[in-house]
């Protein structure tokens, strides 16, 4: 799993996912992907792309796929996320009340 996790690392992974597959951003959290898909549906997803999802299947070697689908499917402790505070609006000077 170690393995895996490095690799998510190094390969763009945590890019768009977060670290670790936490938190997720521009795309998916990936914490719970092992209830969601299995080991052929995470292997198409991560060979092929999808969605805004580019495809990895020519950079990741057969061993190296099966690391990182190891590591997506393990059973790790799952981390809560705490929401984005909301953007607070922008305050136009003009819109002041004169003193």
């Amino acid at each position: 799993m170690n393995r895996g996790a490095e690799l998510f690392a190094s390969k763009g992974c945590a890019h768009c996912h977060g670290p670790a597959g936490v938190g997720g951003g521009t795309g998916p959290d990936l914490q719970r992907v092992r209830e969601r898909r299995n080991r052929a549906e995470i292997i198409t997803q991560i060979q092929d792309g999808g969605k805004v999802m580019p495809p990895f299947g020519a950079l990741l070697t057969t061993s190296e796929m099966d690391d990182l689908v190891s590591f997506l499917k393990a059973n790790r402790k799952f981390i809560v996320v705490p929401p984005k505070p909301l953007a607070k609006p922008a305050v136009n000077p003009s819109d002041k009340d004169p003193d």
